[in-house]
């Protein structure tokens, strides 16, 4: 079973990936935040990149420079859609290899991702978890565990204010209770 997470940043889609992965047997997540860091050192990547955005987003070491480029595309969506086109293809690219060997290793695969349905990730998917939490708990997880400081953090909310997720199998609210989260995805995964 492929099983896609998906949540507003600090809504605890970790935390529930973490506890699907810690109690059921032979089963893996997948950062793909982490596959999209990776798909930015990636030549063709890169250098697409460079020739939209300039030189300006590379560091000393000719890598891509995140901060730089989020700070050239966080409040320019035509920008954001650039980066995006070429990012997005790439992440599905190396998801869709990762989860075509891990089907042969594991019985269940879970794709911890923010972007699930932008990056089309969710035609890979059996079914969807939406991980939810209230705005407040979302700012303090986003301060105290992702090191973002105050104002970020707000803005970061504030952007996703919007972000409507209708399409799911499965709502989780993302509390401190790890047996309920663990029960709502047992229900979900014998279904």
């Amino acid at each position: 079973m492929i099983l896609g997470i998906v949540g507003k940043a600090g809504s605890g889609k970790s935390y529930v990936s973490n506890i699907l992965k810690d109690n059921f047997k032979n089963s893996i997540v997948i950062d793909v935040d982490r596959v999209g860091h990776y798909v930015l050192t990636l030549f063709n990547v890169k250098k697409q990149l460079v020739q939209i955005f300039g030189e300006k987003i590379l560091d000393e070491n000719e890598e891509i420079n995140r901060k730089e480029l989020g700070k050239i595309v966080f409040n320019d969506q035509e920008k954001m859609e650039k980066l995006n086109k070429i990012v997005h293809l790439e992440i599905y690219k190396e998801i869709e290899i990762k989860v075509k060997n891990y089907l042969k290793k594991y019985d269940i695969i879970a794709l911890d991702a923010a972007m699930l349905f932008k990056i089309g990730l969710d035609k890979l998917c059996h079914k969807v978890v939406f991980v939810d939490a209230p705005d407040n708990i979302r700012f303090e997880r986003l301060i105290q565990k992702r090191n973002i400081d105050e104002e970020k953090a707000k803005s970061m909310i504030e952007a996703q204010k919007n972000l409507k997720i209708d399409y799911y199998d499965k709502k989780i609210i993302a509390n401190d209770n790890p047996e309920i989260i663990k029960e709502e995805l047992k229900k979900l995964i014998k279904k």
